[in-house]
């Protein structure tokens, strides 16, 4: 079950100390520069969220995932997309060092520029992506 948060509510909330935001329906909202490390987003729509330059370090999205969403210049450190949908994220210039990418799927994804330093990619199921100026030292790509 999913219910539509906005911004400010999700940002008070998690200014109030929740971190369980799973099934919550964020379609479309802007969240740039926004910094919800450990949050968890799992099954969550994320749909055309924008996280460019957020901290969402350590946080959890998958089952729904963040597919045609902005993740540009964010960090994002040993998050979590096991099984995510992933198509059409522009990871652009972000932080997913140690960040866990296995079983994720998807297409038309951007790494451009990101630092993948120790990602892990273990069967993923991504297609038509670009890796053009990426860190990937150190990523584990064992059935990709």
């Amino acid at each position: 079950m999913s219910w539509k948060m906005t911004a400010v509510e999700l940002l008070e909330r998690y200014a109030a100390g929740e971190r369980d935001f799973a099934g919550v329906d964020l379609n479309g909202v802007d969240l740039s520069g926004a910094v919800l490390r450990e949050i968890n987003l799992d099954r969550a729509d994320l749909t055309g969220v924008n996280f460019t330059g957020a901290d969402l370090s350590g946080g959890y999205a998958r089952n729904h995932g963040p597919a045609y969403t902005k993740i540009r210049y964010a960090i994002l450190r040993n998050a979590i997309f096991r099984d995510a949908n992933v198509s059409y994220v522009n990871f652009f210039h972000s932080d997913l060092s140690f960040a866990n990418f296995s079983r994720a799927y998807g297409e038309g994804i951007s790494f451009e520029d990101a630092c993948l330093f120790c990602a892990e990619l273990n069967d993923a199921q991504i297609r038509i992506c670009s890796f053009d100026g990426a860190n990937v030292e150190g990523t584990i790509l064992e059935d990709a």
